[in-house]
């Protein structure tokens, strides 16, 4: 498998480059679909529940995909949720037996593809699912393994981070090291302090570690995500 530190700099770098998408969802799905050489990719939430959520597609085969397995009931995705663990699906002209009516759906409305599915489950339990296809006839370039770990990364930089909640001024200035280092992010990524957030700790999580010792490696200058460590 390719290095963590490698993919996770390049998740990174390629979430700041991706202007074109306001929100961070937006950005961390299209440096998925990047990363995993992949021709599409979504993220989505509550995938058992009536509040099931795209909260971003790449393009509209993916976004099609999403909305046929709503239809349905049924799919890689939504199985994916359900037992934390990824699926695969070739979509093709040949009868299915896992998921017959999604298959079948999806083979009418975008032809023959192959669709990944990977649990995003950075703490231990499953919260969403990132999805990618490529082409029929190819393969994920990336091994599973490597897809997974980009989902779990992607994961603990949407998760909202616990310890920030509820934190009053003083409680802030306690964690001054980590507001330093979202604030040298931001600079080096040229991303909202939000979002530098969501990236350190996305980094504490990739490389297990607290997020005060990914906030102390940047002020030290010792990480920069620029790739220039």
């Amino acid at each position: 498998m390719t290095d963590r530190a490698e993919i996770f700099v390049r998740l990174a770098t390629l979430a700041a480059a991706n202007a074109t998408h306001a929100d961070l969802a937006g950005r961390l799905c299209a440096a998925s679909q990047l990363i995993l050489g992949a021709d599409g990719a979504a993220i989505t939430v509550e995938n058992t529940t009536a509040n099931r959520t795209t909260l971003s597609t790449t393009d509209q085969v993916m976004a099609t995909l999403e909305d046929l397995q709503d239809v349905t009931g049924e799919g890689p995705c939504l199985d994916a949720f359900r037992h934390s663990t990824h699926f695969s699906l070739a979509v093709d002209n040949q009868p299915n037996q896992r998921w017959p009516e999604f298959a079948r759906s999806a083979w009418q409305a975008v032809g023959g593809l192959n669709m990944y599915s990977f649990p995003m489950h950075p703490g231990g339990e499953t919260f969403g699912v990132i999805s990618v296809y490529v082409g029929q006839g190819r393969e994920l370039p990336e091994p599973i393994d490597a897809a997974q770990f980009v989902a779990d990364a992607v994961g603990a930089a949407l998760l909202r981070d616990p310890a920030a909640e509820g934190l009053g001024d003083g409680a802030w200035a306690s964690r001054a090291p980590i507001h330093h280092a979202c604030g040298m992010v931001s600079a080096q990524l040229r991303l909202p302090p939000d979002d530098a957030l969501a990236i350190l700790r996305a980094h504490a999580y990739s490389c297990n570690i607290t997020l005060a010792e990914t906030a102390r490696q940047v002020v030290d200058r010792e990480l920069d995500f620029r790739g220039d460590s």
